[in-house]
């Protein structure tokens, strides 16, 4: 019942990303790609903003009413639906933060900005403490002009001096649309809704890699480990409601 929403699902997720690989090994850069004080760079921004703080917030509550808008009632079901969706998000995000202390990649904005001479090598900015690290981006960016690099990513810049490998905020967007897209196939809703919440998924991805903030190896392996627990949390979900389904039958 689940394999073939699953191979959907990877068609849908996984193959996408897959391409920033292949073309980096074409070596196609994505970063410096855009004009970053353009209209296509604000609008990266603008997806990267769906996963911070407030806006994944936002994101989930949008997403789990339409996801659970016409589900049949179950007594408990709230609760069941709470913790497949944290304990999706909370292994990605344990995963996520042990990854980058043991692969320790440095992002692609701090190569970018110490080949220019704006910053000290990689390998001495990660050795110094997060708010030391924030203070030498603010220094590296601060007489380069809008056109350049824009105010809002210079902030953004100084907000992520952590490692590279592998990237929250797609692991996060992958996570989340795996684990409401299988749902939404479960219960047969509208394949535009399940389009469309795979396409905000990748492009949250493409929008790390065009703004120099991952490389197209973090990606692909976020949305590996994204798709792997929004299936589990998804799956979870939906034997419980099975389970409760036929224990309700008489």
């Amino acid at each position: 019942m689940i394999l073939r929403p699953l191979c959907t699902l990877l068609l849908l997720l996984i193959l996408p990303v897959t391409i920033a690989s292949l073309g980096y090994q074409w070596h196609w850069n994505w970063f410096p790609l855009l004009d970053l004080n353009e209209i296509p760079a604000l609008l990266a921004y603008s997806l990267t903003l769906t996963i911070s703080k407030l806006g994944i917030a936002l994101t989930l509550i949008a997403l789990s009413l339409l996801t659970l808008l016409r589900w049949r009632r179950r007594s408990g079901q709230l609760v069941v639906f709470f913790f497949c969706l944290m304990g999706a998000l909370g292994s990605a995000f344990i995963t996520k933060s042990i990854a980058k202390e043991y692969f320790k990649e440095p992002r692609p904005y701090v190569v970018w900005l110490a080949e220019k001479g704006r910053l000290a090598d990689s390998a001495d900015f990660y050795a110094q403490l997060p708010l030391i690290r924030e203070r030498w981006v603010a220094d590296g960016v601060k007489d380069m002009s809008d056109q350049q690099v824009p105010s809002w990513l210079k902030r953004h810049w100084q907000d992520e001096v952590s490692y590279s490998f592998p990237s929250g905020h797609s692991i996060a967007a992958m996570t989340m649309a795996s684990f409401y897209c299988l749902l939404l196939l479960y219960r047969q809703r509208s394949p535009w809704l399940v389009g469309g919440l795979a396409v905000w998924a990748v492009a949250v991805c493409y929008s790390r890699l065009l703004l120099g903030l991952h490389w197209p190896a973090d990606i692909l392996a976020s949305s590996v480990l994204g798709v792997f627990f929004g299936t589990l949390g998804a799956w979870t979900f939906i034997y419980w409601d099975k389970q409760a389904l036929d224990s309700s039958e008489p």
